[in-house]
């Protein structure tokens, strides 16, 4: 299971759900900066559509090794955020798409504690936005659809199965704990025969109690006694075993059955999830 290279004749599918409600106007620090919660997951929306992108280049071009979909929601509703006329978009059109871009400055902290600044291009594919509720389950259904419709192709029997990666902060304004369980079980079940669809939940919320972020938790205990990430962490699909070395070794402990979360992780999380979460693109 999860074995399938990644091809152009054998994509994976990458459906990214942003959670755009009012909420997300707080502030919280993110990546040692000062974001509002709508900036800090446009920034890693951006960040996680660049590696994808970046994962496609060959000499020859930008290769279609995946289908990839951006959904927004918020009291406006569900909507596609890459483009209006359909969720999904290949590689090669996203690059010859035009983007703002900008050069920011990033700061990390070495192990020995010294901080290292580079400049990194930022491309803005998605534009911050706080309004209204937060109808997540409405969210998870088009990812339902969208995923059950793409896993029936013949086409995508073959191939690595899809990823869903939900970035919010944990609060649905239009469903309780067991309809969105329910839905999330349902999600999990859609498969291509080299297994189920993966769902990642990545919390953002206001850090109260002074934890660091958390990445792929192997226990509910790990998180705060709070109930919206503790209802992420069962929404959330088990980590294949194929992918538990790998996840020991950035916990930095042992452990096993990881969830497919995180809770107030770093963009470098996020984009470790996603390098977890799919295998090494085939050179095909």
């Amino acid at each position: 299971m999860y074995t399938s290279q990644i091809t152009r004749q054998t994509p994976t599918a990458f459906i990214i759900l942003i959670d755009q409600s009012g909420s997300m106007a707080e502030r919280v620090t993110f990546d040692d900066r000062v974001l509002t919660k709508a900036e800090a997951v446009a920034m890693a929306a951006d960040m996680l559509i660049d590696e994808l992108i970046n994962r496609s280049r060959r000499d020859d071009g930008v290769r279609d090794y995946y289908d990839i979909a951006v959904i927004g929601y918020s009291g406006d509703g569900v909507e596609s955020l890459l483009c209006e006329e359909e969720h999904f978009i290949r590689p090669s059109r996203l690059a010859g798409m035009p983007c703002r871009s900008e050069s920011i400055i990033r700061e990390r902290r070495l192990p020995d504690g010294q901080i290292q600044l580079s400049t990194i291009e930022h491309n803005h594919w998605i534009e911050p936005k706080a309004a209204g509720g937060t109808p997540m389950y409405e969210a998870l259904t088009t990812a339902y659809n969208l995923v059950a419709e793409w896993c029936a192709r013949p086409c995508n029997r073959n191939s690595y199965p899809p990823t869903v990666l939900n970035l919010t902060d944990g609060e649905a304004s239009d469903a309780n704990a067991e309809q969105l369980l329910s839905l999330a079980r349902a999600l999990k079940s859609q498969s291509t025969d080299d297994g189920p669809t993966l769902l990642i939940n990545m919390h953002n919320c206001r850090m109260e109690d002074g934890r660091q972020g958390i990445i792929f938790p192997s226990s509910i205990d790990e998180l705060p006694p709070q109930r919206y990430s503790r209802l992420l962490f069962e929404m959330s699909s088990t980590m294949p075993l194929l992918y538990h070395p790998d996840i020991r070794a950035i916990r930095g402990s042992d452990g096993e059955n990881f969830k497919g979360m995180g809770y107030n992780c770093s963009i470098n999380n996020i984009i470790t999830m996603l390098n977890i979460g799919t295998i090494s693109i085939s050179t095909q």
